[in-house]
């Protein structure tokens, strides 16, 4: 390696020792070499051209060697040039205050040539070496700090759309709420996007993703930041909190989803709901991102909500109701009413549904439409339903007991979904009537077409079993559902119930009527009897009679009834002399 192209300056007082010193390194081929007779002028030399090496003279007039030292530190601090000291005596006190003020090394007066130009080659190499490693070291702490920067923007963004991920929209939500200034979000839930997995595959789906994201980033403004926040869930942040804006950014997303979406050779279904949520003001993220998400629409035709109060209170009771219903058969909460069924023909009582009831000591009376979906979802419906048919039992020894079920009398049990997705269900229940010592013609069970739909091949493997145990099974809300013909074909059930949504109309809607007569000869086609429910008055009693339809159940008859009350009001009942059976319905005549 040549150190010939080094820039050397030379300083020292005596004119001659400058001169000998030149003419030694431009004997050598040193190319860039100065001299310098007064040391008052060091410092603007260095400003100007920064030396590689100086040799430096320490005992001089106007400013010693010392003083140009420490000028030079102060002026250049990590990047003073290497110094070597010129120096006719190196005693011990100057030795130690030159290395102590970084001299790199010492050359005596007189001048050996040699050692001169070793002492300064040895010097070059050492720096030329710090100078390879500190730009090794630079390149490196650059190329540290790229990588870096790239991981972080990585950490900070989805793989598959690029839009920034849930960690870098927390981040931009944290920079909003400090500024204070207004911020409004608009949480969008991707629907349908589950489908596309399933028949087309993950690498569709993610395709999916980067077009729908794309179409959506193309609509909003340059102020809106928009990011993933899970799987299916996209966020965009605004800088302001203006409602109306707010819900006018929503419809404009939304119409990126009033057609399917074009992929390639494909047409994709996918559908989104907006919850709007929004703060004037700093605002706690979590709770700002949880508002949106609570105003999600649910269900139906509503695609876009704005948080309130109220959604948050509804969602906070369900929540709680989730946690109360946990073990509330253990602790006494649930019971059972029945509600008689009432043969059409004969006015007799031939049986009664089961229906559950939850009264929680803080939250009151609570209805089977709020806690049985939410029993439903959570599980706990397959323990509450093992302790209604436990508990149904134990009233059928009863009341066989007290005379009250004949051979036409039975008690039915409603069956969740999730009940009779258990491949030991109808094992289990046939186990347990046997325990009770119960004929199978005092019990029955009722089944939603939901129910039947989930799982139908494992549904008719359950039904059989009881079938064939002589079990009763009807179809609960019959025609409210995904109603099949290939169900009522196949599976092995004895009973249609008419829904009441059929019959509450029936005295004044020819449509109601029809259907009502249509599941009724449907129904004995396939060898079933019927039951309608929801009977309010004697016209509907009367009509459904005509037509056919075996028993009825209803407020006409008795609402649904304590234990003992139904006790009390079978042992009283008895079909009224004076009831008439009113104008046939069938021609569509509203009765007199």
């Amino acid at each position: 390696m040549s150190l010939t192209h080094k820039h050397l300056l030379v300083v020292d007082d005596n004119r001659t020792n400058v001169d000998l010193l030149l003419d030694l390194l431009d004997d050598h081929g040193f190319e860039n070499v100065l001299g310098l007779s007064d040391p008052r002028k060091v410092l603007a030399h260095c400003k100007q051209t920064l030396p590689d090496l100086i040799l430096l003279d320490i005992r001089m007039p106007y400013m010693d060697g010392y003083a140009v030292i420490a000028q030079l530190q102060e002026q250049f601090a990590h990047r003073i040039p290497p110094i070597i000291v010129l120096t006719a005596q190196i005693d011990d006190k100057t030795r130690h205050r030159s290395l102590d003020m970084g001299v790199r090394d010492f050359v005596t007066k007189p001048f050996k040539h040699d050692e001169v130009l070793q002492r300064i080659r040895n010097t070059l190499n050492v720096e030329h070496r710090y100078q390879v490693r500190n730009q090794q070291a630079d390149t490196l702490e650059r190329m540290v700090a790229k990588r870096t920067k790239e991981l972080d923007r990585q950490s900070r963004t989805d793989p598959i759309t690029q839009l920034a991920n849930r960690r870098a929209l927390t981040q931009m939500l944290r920079e909003a709420a400090m500024r204070g200034t207004g911020t409004g979000l608009l949480f969008i839930a991707l629907d349908h996007l589950d489908d596309v997995i399933k028949l087309h595959g993950y690498g569709v789906a993610d395709r999916l993703m980067v077009h729908i994201s794309r179409k959506l980033s193309a609509k909003l403004s340059k102020s809106c930041q928009i990011g993933l926040w899970g799987g299916s869930e996209i966020l965009v942040i605004t800088d302001h909190a203006d409602l109306e804006a707010l819900r006018h950014s929503a419809a404009q997303l939304l119409s990126c989803f009033e057609d399917d979406q074009a992929l390639g050779d494909l047409l994709l279904p996918l559908n989104a709901r907006i919850g709007i949520s929004w703060a004037d003001a700093y605002f706690d993220i979590e709770r700002l991102v949880h508002m949106a998400a609570l105003a999600l629409p649910q269900s139906g035709t509503l695609r876009v909500q704005c948080y309130n109060e109220t959604l948050e209170a509804r969602q906070r009771h369900r929540l709680n109701l989730q946690q109360a219903i946990r073990n509330a058969t253990d602790r006494g909460e649930m019971s059972l009413a029945f509600q008689p069924k009432v043969s059409l023909v004969t006015q007799r009582v031939i049986g009664a549904e089961a229906l559950l009831r939850w009264h929680h000591p803080e939250l009151g009376n609570i209805s089977p439409a709020d806690f049985i979906p939410l029993a439903e979802a959570s599980g706990d419906i397959l323990s509450i339903g093992e302790w209604v048919l436990e508990k149904t039992m134990q009233y059928i020894l009863e009341w066989r007991a007290k005379g009250l079920l004949d051979d036409h009398f039975h008690i039915a049990v409603n069956v969740a979904a999730r009940q009779l997705a258990r491949k030991d269900f109808a094992q289990t229940l046939l186990a347990k009537l046997a325990e009770y010592d119960i004929p199978a013609r005092f019990f029955a069970l009722e089944v939603t077409e939901s129910g039947l739909l989930s799982d139908m091949h494992n549904a008719r493997t359950q039904l059989a079993q009881l079938a064939e145990m002589r079990i009763a099974v009807a179809i609960d809300d019959f025609g409210t559902g995904h109603s099949s013909l290939a169900y009522v074909k196949t599976l092995p059930f004895s009973t249609l119930k008419i829904d009441r949504a059929f019959v509450m109309d029936l005295e004044y809607d020819a449509v109601d009527r029809h259907l009502a007569l249509t599941i009724t000869q449907l129904a004995h086609a396939v060898g079933c009897d019927v039951v309608a429910e929801g009977i309010e008055t004697p016209a509907q009693a009367d009509y459904l009679r005509s037509i056919g339809c075996e028993a009825a159940q209803g407020y006409y008859y008795a609402r649904p009834l304590t234990a003992d009350a139904f006790f009390t009001w079978c042992n009283e009942w008895a079909p009224n002399a004076q009831k008439t059976i009113a104008r046939e319905l069938v021609d569509g005549a509203r009765p007199a």
